[in-house]
């Protein structure tokens, strides 16, 4: 079976929880403790809390997102490069295709539509006669 850590570390250990600490914190607070000790302690004390907010943060803040969306919306930026050029005048250097999943995070379908040229019927038959006369 294994030890258990002593009770003043517990205790130590329970009130860094409790006060939302995060574990690299702990670790470095609380001497010879591993992440997977303080998670599993976590676990066992307090079984309905909700996790910290892990991850990586958005370079790009919530009210930069909602003026993006409202000049996209009004047509202040018509397409991504726009969105793109106006994120490195504010100072947040990002890629394009990472402009174009920030954009469809929104809610926009930011892609170009294929381009069909106007033809009546008379320009297709002409087209199409042209371009079986000249096949190979």
């Amino acid at each position: 079976m294994v030890r258990s850590l002593p009770l003043d570390v517990q205790n130590n250990i329970k009130s860094l929880l409790k006060s939302g600490h995060p574990y690299s914190s702990i670790i470095e607070r609380v001497p010879g403790v591993k992440k997977s000790t303080i998670s599993d302690y976590k676990r066992r004390w307090f079984p309905n809390m909700r996790p910290l907010n892990s991850g990586r943060k958005s370079e790009i803040t919530a009210t930069t997102k909602s003026y993006i969306r409202r000049s996209v919306i009004t047509g202040k930026l018509k397409t991504g490069k726009d969105v793109q050029r106006y994120l490195c005048d504010i100072g947040c250097v990002i890629g394009y295709s990472a402009c174009l999943k920030l954009l469809k995070s929104m809610g926009f379908q930011a892609r170009i539509k294929k381009h069909k040229p106007f033809l009546k019927a008379i320009h297709m038959k002409k087209r199409l006669a042209w371009a079986n006369a000249h096949k190979d």
